[in-house]
């Protein structure tokens, strides 16, 4: 987790200059992402973090499907 756009433009320029050709071709690639997380968060539990928060709007926008019904009406 880094602060501000630029710092973590600038930091994932530096780790895909470091990043073998073969993993970026596999789809190996950083993105950038805005959260609410606190800039030097441990990876491992930004990770869940990130894992519980995308569970839960899955969860939400799955229960607002399901009250559409099949015809789209």
């Amino acid at each position: 987790m880094v602060k501000g756009k630029q710092l973590a433009e600038s930091t994932l320029q530096q780790l895909e200059a470091c990043q073998d050709s073969t993993d970026r071709h596999e789809g190996w690639r950083y993105l950038i992402d805005k959260s609410d997380l606190r800039p030097g968060t441990n990876p491992a539990e930004a990770t869940l973090l990130r894992q519980k928060e995308l569970d839960t709007r899955e969860s939400k926008a799955m229960q607002g499907s399901s009250s559409v019904p099949p015809d789209g009406q």
